[in-house]
C-alpha cells in the first residue's frame, strides 16, 4: 500500500519564519554561501546562520516533506515543494526579512539576473565564497546521505523562487 503524507502548507511555511528574521531599521539582507558541490556550504550556514534569517532551500523543504524516508528528489514532492518554496521566498521578500540560501553559481545569466532582482527590491547580498581541496569536496559529495541533498540539484527552485519573489515586489501588479 502506498504512504500517503497530509501537508499544511501553512505549517511548512511557518516553520521558516519567526521575529528574528525581521529588518529592523536597516536593509534587509540576503546571505548567499556560494560553492561546488561538498564544499560545505550547508554545514557553514547552519554553524553560522540557523536563526535571524528565512531559510530559502528546496533541499530542506523536501527533506521535512519526505518525514525522515527516503524517496527521489524532487520527484516524489515536486508539487508541494513548488508550492511551499515559492511561498516562503515571496513572504520573505514582501516582509523585508533577511534570507540565507545556497548556489552552486555555475549559470551565470540566471545567477545574475537573480543578483539583479534582489538588489532591485533593496536587499543588500552578502556573498559568502565557499572552497576547499577538491579531493575533500569530492569525497563528501560521494558520501552524502539520503537526507544531504546536493545544492547542484536544489539550486534552480530557490534560485527561482527568490528571484519570482523579488520581481513580484517589484511589479506588484
Amino acid at each position: 500500500m502506498p504512504t500517503v503524507f497530509n501537508f499544511s502548507v501553512d505549517a511548512e511555511v511557518g516553520r521558516y519564519f519567526d521575529d528574528s528574521s525581521i529588518a529592523r531599521d536597516e536593509p534587509p539582507r540576503i546571505v548567499i554561501f556560494m560553492g561546488g558541490p561538498g564544499c560545505g556550504k550547508t554545514t557553514l550556514r547552519k554553524q553560522h546562520y540557523s536563526t535571524g534569517y528565512v531559510l530559502v532551500d528546496a533541499a530542506e523543504i523536501f527533506i521535512s516533506l519526505s518525514r525522515g524516508e527516503f524517496f527521489p528528489f524532487p520527484e516524489a514532492f515536486e508539487e508541494p515543494m513548488q508550492i511551499i518554496g515559492s511561498l516562503v521566498a515571496q513572504r520573505a521578500v514582501s516582509e523585508r526579512r533577511h534570507i540565507v540560501t545556497e548556489l552552486i553559481g555555475a549559470d551565470f545569466d540566471p545567477t545574475k539576473a537573480f543578483f539583479d532582482a534582489m538588489q532591485g527590491v533593496g536587499y543588500h547580498i552578502d556573498l559568502q565564497a565557499i572552497t576547499c581541496d577538491v579531493e575533500e569536496a569530492q569525497r563528501r559529495n560521494l558520501s552524502r546521505g539520503d537526507d544531504n541533498i546536493s545544492c547542484y540539484y536544489a539550486e534552480p527552485y530557490q534560485r527561482g523562487w527568490l528571484h519570482t519573489a523579488a520581481i513580484a515586489a517589484l511589479h506588484p501588479d
